[in-house]
C-alpha cells in the first residue's frame, strides 16, 4: 500500500543482490498475521529456506495533549513476556486508510479523539523478519465524552506523561518499543508538519 510519506522500497537500477523466490508455503495463518517459509535462491546460486511474518501493518500515533503531555498505553506483550509503554495504535485492515485506523485505535484504547492529524513516517518494523509496516502519526489529543472502549483482548492502562519525561524514559531504557521510540523522538525533535 503506498501511503505517501515516502517510498518504502529502495530499488536501484542494476541491483545485483536480489534474491529469487522459488516457492512459498504457509505454516500459520490468522486474521492478524501469517508465517511463511520461502524457498529462495541467493545471488550466488545457493538455495535456502527463509521464514517471514506477514501482516497488513499497523498505525500508531503520538497524541499530544493541550498541556504538552503525550498519551501512552501500558500493556502486556506476550512475545516479550512483559509490560511495555507504547503509543496508542493497532492493526490496519487490508484496504483501510491508516488515518482511519489510528483514529479508531486512539479512541478505543484511551478515550481521546484525534484532531489535527499529520503523518510522520512509514517504516518497516523489522524488514529482515516481517512485511509489517508502521504508519506513524502525530495529533492533538482531545478527551472524548465517552470511552475508552478497548477490544476484549486489550487490557491497557492510559498514561499521560510530559513529553520531556517520555523522552527521558526512552534514553533511560524504560520505553523500548521501536515505533514508540521513533515517534517520541521525532515529535520531541520537531519533525516537519508538512510530511504527510
Amino acid at each position: 500500500m503506498a501511503f505517501g510519506f515516502y517510498n518504502l522500497r529502495m530499488d536501484y537500477p542494476g541491483d545485483s543482490g536480489q534474491w529469487r523466490t522459488l516457492g512459498r508455503k504457509y505454516l500459520y495463518e490468522s486474521p492478524w498475521c501469517s508465517f511463511r517459509v520461502d524457498e529462495t535462491k541467493l545471488p550466488d546460486g545457493v538455495r535456502i529456506e527463509y521464514g517471514a511474518l506477514e501482516s497488513a501493518g499497523f498505525a500508531a500515533v503520538v497524541p499530544v495533549t493541550e498541556g504538552g503531555g503525550v498519551i501512552l498505553v501500558r500493556q502486556w506483550r506476550q512475545p516479550v513476556e512483559g509490560f511495555t509503554l507504547e503509543l496508542p495504535g493497532g492493526g490496519v485492515e487490508r484496504g483501510e486508510d491508516p488515518r482511519e485506523a489510528v483514529g479508531r485505535e486512539l479512541f478505543e484504547e484511551t478515550g481521546y479523539r484525534v484532531e489535527d492529524l499529520s503523518g510522520l513516517v512509514s517504516v518497516y518494523t523489522s524488514p529482515g523478519r516481517a512485511t509489517e509496516i508502521c504508519y506513524l502519526f502525530r495529533c492533538r489529543a482531545v478527551r472524548a465524552l465517552s470511552g475508552p472502549r478497548p477490544e476484549p483482548t486489550e487490557f491497557v492502562s492510559v498514561v499521560d506523561v510530559p513529553l520531556a519525561e517520555a523522552v527521558r524514559k526512552v534514553y533511560g531504557g524504560e520505553i523500548t518499543a521501536a515505533t514508540t521510540v521513533l515517534g517520541l523522538l521525532m515529535v520531541a525533535g520537531g519533525a516537519r508538519d508538512d510530511c504527510a
